[in-house]
């Protein structure tokens, strides 16, 4: 499957198109103009819920610096504090310099291990995450290749616990983390547009390495391979085919005796009223912990970015690989200035898109690609000085699931941004 794919991805646009390789760079000059919009900006993410926080979005506004905050006003499912600043010249057009920092209060759906998880497989955490993030991004050859190095940190803390029955459960032990990641990348971008690829090839690599703060629990590594295939189609159209792969390693293990884990991670269920219940949640929680002590965690399919039909981070294992096809109609490509109150810039794309999604999870490589799960849809997208909007409407074995967001899916963290 995965020979498969790969092979697809790099022979299709010498053997099916005939186009020159790899194409003319292109850089339309609306792609550099200023844009903003300052006004509610409403986001969905399966497995997290919605918001509608107030957006200040700036792109281009010194060269090609962007400049994003994000704040939550009203009580929701997300509670968000945003601030971004993307692609600051430290040497002109060479290194750029990028920070972010975030702070909200949101529900995850913790589901069990796996690609086998059932749809009410979980427990659900309200917690609150910090993360402070620093990038140095050097480009090269009019952005053909990109090299990357970031560190972050960053903290989270339990303060409910529900199982899916809205079960609530608090005497949360261990209920704080913190971590420390290290990331190095790398992209080679055979593209004709950096920002919005009609054909070429785009191939990224990343690497991550978490640490904890907490001896119990295992440091590891990721390692992921992004693949991805753009060839024009009827006309102005375009055909995407893209490969991922995600691998994690233990650098360093921490406690892998179950008892021991769930002395550390319980619930206390002995002062729990529904005392059976509690465990079942706490069995839940100590064999999330357990296996990824064990296996350490790649990145993990569902929500915004690959097998959108499922909750966010629905599948993880130690191993995870995702194939999609993807075809965009670009049925407006006028470049049409805007200049509202709330929003102003270029428009140069209104693009929908029809995409189907094969992903797969496994704690064995050998066993990767036995069990896939699919995901298939629809999804609309505007592109605004820079800034991509986008809906996605997706369907999997757990039903239909809308997704409301920024920038493209099927990115590799911040390569390519």
């Amino acid at each position: 499957m995965t020979r498969f794919w790969l092979l697809l991805c790099l022979l299709l646009p010498t053997t099916a198109f005939s186009y020159e390789f790899p194409p003319d760079r292109t850089i339309r000059d609306a792609d550099k103009e200023l844009g903003w919009m300052v006004a509610p900006l409403p986001g969905c993410v399966e497995g997290i819920g919605c918001a509608l926080p107030i957006a200040g979005l700036i792109s281009n506004f010194y060269k090609s610096t962007d400049l994003v905050l994000i704040k939550t006003l009203a009580k929701g499912d997300i509670e968000a504090t945003v601030v971004q600043l993307q692609k600051f010249p430290i040497i002109d057009e060479k290194l750029f310099f990028k920070v972010l920092y975030y702070d909200w209060d949101i529900s995850l759906l913790n589901y069990d291990r796996g690609i086998h998880s059932g749809k009410n497989d979980y427990y659900q955490t309200f917690e609150n995450t910090n993360n402070s993030t620093i990038n140095l991004q050097s480009q090269f050859y009019n952005q053909h290749l990109e090299i990357q190095i970031g560190y972050s940190t960053g903290e989270a803390k339990i303060s409910k616990i529900f199982d899916n029955d809205e079960n609530q459960f608090s005497n949360i032990q261990s209920p704080s983390r913190t971590w420390i990641d290290h990331t190095i990348g790398t992209q080679i971008d055979l593209t004709d547009n950096h920002l919005e690829p009609r054909e070429g090839i785009r191939f990224e690599l990343l690497h991550n390495a978490t640490n904890y703060g907490l001896s119990e629990l295992s440091d590891y590594d990721v390692n992921s391979l992004n693949l991805t295939t753009y060839i024009p189609f009827l006309g102005s159209d375009t055909l995407l085919i893209n490969a991922f792969q995600s691998r994690s390693y233990i650098s360093e293990y921490g406690l892998t005796e179950k008892n021991t884990l769930s002395n550390k991670f319980g619930l206390g269920c002995d002062l729990e009223i529904q005392e059976e219940v509690c465990r079942e949640v706490e069995k839940r929680r100590t064999n999330y912990w357990l296996e990824r002590n064990r296996f350490g965690k790649a990145s993990g399919l569902g929500g915004i970015n690959r097998m959108r039909a499922y909750s966010q981070g629905r599948f993880y294992a130690g191993n995870s690989s995702n194939y999609v096809l993807e075809y965009r109609h670009n049925f407006s490509e006028k470049q049409t200035p805007i200049n509202w109150i709330i929003m102003g810039g270029v428009r140069t794309v209104l693009q929908a898109s029809f995409f189907y999604e094969l992903g797969s999870v496994s704690d064995e490589i050998s066993k990767l690609h036995t069990n896939m799960r699919t995901s298939f849809g629809v999804g609309f997208r505007a592109i605004i000085s820079g800034l991509i909007y986008r809906f996605d409407l997706a369907k999997g074995d757990d039903g239909i699931v809308p997704t409301l967001f920024i920038n493209y899916p099927l990115s590799l963290g911040t390569l390519g941004s």
